[in-house]
């Protein structure tokens, strides 16, 4: 189901943050709501898995239309100065979130049932997100007649000084075949496979290796750090730049993944933990600010929709990657160095699109 989830991403993302970024704002993200609420809704009445299957491409509706896209959007049109920051703390209240909703299922499943507990999940859905959506939500600081943060900060032109026009060639047909733009996506794919490459076959070989105890409190340490990762990344990125904040996600994945070929060692498990939770931001974080640092705004939502589908696919894959390995040859260690590597292309990827996206910039006129 879960791969239905994020197929239906794959090829919707695009779409959209385009219906964002240039219909209402509110009212797709109310109808994503509607959708993904219903969607929950239904389960609880599904009579098998067929039934569950074509619920689960509703579930992935509304996931797209609710969750990564539009907030990713509304920071970007919202802040100009610790846009990083901003996202980080978005970021990191959906991972609280996230965990508070799967103590509560967790609660519910034990005492009412699994149907009555879809139930539930789905109202809470829509008696909180349908008046967030539409009372609280402005896609931009103009419709309440203010401006974004920090857009105060730009300086007027002295006289006799030209203006640098910050416009990377916009996203069109021919966009597509540009070098940083195939880097970009590139960059995405390997994000996704590494992060979840880790999320899903983590826990399994730390069972195997120290038992289901110790595994999960090793599972727990890299979920916890991972709230304190991505305030870290967001704040490295707003101040020492985008290159700066790709390397050091890169390097700390890469370490997180070789550290865990010896993770039969518990006390490297705990390392590896403490590494993957600040590296694994770069899944949530980087990527909306990757793409806001090669395109202008009028241009970031079309980018970063097929940015996001590039990521879902290769978290669609990740899992499964680091498994068929480890089937292939016998040992999870080949798995972890593949990861290792992954990681190393996510840094060469997207700092290698950020360059050429310089190179390709208008000049100052």
């Amino acid at each position: 189901i879960n791969s239905f989830v994020l197929g239906v991403g794959i090829f919707l993302s695009p779409f959209i943050s385009k219906k964002f970024a240039f219909g209402n704002f509110r009212l797709v993200y109310v109808m994503g709501v509607l959708v993904y609420g219903i969607a929950y809704i239904g389960f609880s009445f599904s009579p098998n898995i067929y039934v569950f299957y074509a619920l689960a491409l509703l579930v992935g509706v509304g996931n797209v239309t609710t969750t990564i896209i539009p907030i990713s959007m509304l920071v970007n049109n919202w802040f100009v100065k610790k846009r990083g920051l901003a996202l980080s703390f978005s970021f990191t209240g959906l991972g609280v979130g996230g965990v508070v909703f799967s103590q509560t299922v967790t609660f519910l499943i034990a005492n009412v049932g699994w149907r009555y507990t879809y139930v539930i999940y789905g109202l809470i859905m829509l008696l909180v997100g349908l008046p967030i959506g539409w009372f609280v939500f402005r896609a931009r600081p103009e419709d309440m007649g203010m401006e974004a943060y920090g857009a105060e900060g730009k300086m007027p032109l002295k006289e006799g000084e030209k203006e640098v026009v910050d416009t990377t060639e916009h996203l069109s047909g021919v966009v597509l075949t540009k070098p940083y733009f195939i880097l970009l996506l590139m960059g995405g794919v390997m994000v996704g496979l590494a992060n979840n490459g880790g999320f899903g076959q983590f826990p399994p070989v730390l069972t195997d290796l120290h038992g289901p105890v110790r595994a999960a409190t090793i599972i727990s340490l890299y979920s916890a750090v991972g709230i304190v990762g991505k305030i870290t990344l967001g704040n490295i990125n707003d101040r020492f730049g985008t290159v700066f904040s790709t390397i050091y996600a890169a390097v700390l994945l890469t370490a997180a993944y070789l550290v865990m070929t010896l993770a039969a060692n518990y006390s490297m498990a705990i390392v590896m933990a403490v590494l993957f939770g600040f590296g694994n931001a770069v899944g949530t974080v980087a990527p909306p600010l990757i793409t806001a640092a090669i395109y202008a705004p009028k241009d970031f939502p079309k980018a970063y929709g097929y940015l996001q589908s590039a990521l879902l696919l290769g978290m669609t894959a990740g899992s499964l990657f680091a498994a068929g390995i480890a089937d292939i040859t016998g040992s999870y260690n080949y798995a972890w160095i593949s990861l290792a590597i992954v990681s190393i292309l996510i840094g060469v990827s997207w700092v290698g699109a950020y360059k050429n996206a310089q190179k390709n910039k208008p000049h100052s006129r």
